[in-house]
């Protein structure tokens, strides 16, 4: 079996209706989340931050809003 090339596939997938392409991208997105965030995830640096660390952030965003 051939593969389809990525412009043979998005002519196709022009073709759909909006519905249609709206259901397929939905499914792309699903199948293809985990290997994306892998990628993302191997990017960021590993900080170790402690729960009082973040709470404190927390809190500091919340006041911040507050005052706005």
């Amino acid at each position: 079996m051939e593969t389809a090339g990525v412009n043979q596939i998005l002519t196709l997938f022009n073709r759909l209706s909006k519905k249609e392409q709206l259901a397929i991208a939905d499914q792309i997105d699903k199948q293809t989340f985990a290997e994306r965030w892998r990628q993302i995830d191997a990017q960021l640096p590993d900080v170790k931050f402690s729960d009082e660390e973040i709470m404190n952030e927390v809190r500091a965003v919340r006041h911040e809003r507050k005052k706005d």
